[in-house]
């Protein structure tokens, strides 16, 4: 996973490169780097379930309160 550090907040992207999760300043984005949301493989669903949990476990450690309240 890459990480990009803003001012404010985190860009991950997937080492897949088929994902990419911006958060920070109270967004929670997910988007697709290839096609649209609807893939024809698994495959690509673990990629972005791998992101997820990688990108929760970076900002948690950095200070982003993940469950927004």
């Amino acid at each position: 996973m890459q990480v990009i550090v803003l001012p404010g907040s985190f860009v991950y992207i997937a080492d897949t490169g088929d994902w990419r999760i911006i958060v920070g300043g109270g967004l929670f984005e997910i988007q697709p780097q290839v096609g649209g949301l609807a893939y024809s493989s698994g495959v690509n669903l673990d990629n972005l379930a791998a992101l997820v949990v990688a990108a929760k476990a970076h900002a948690t450690a950095n200070g982003v309160n993940w469950s927004g309240n």
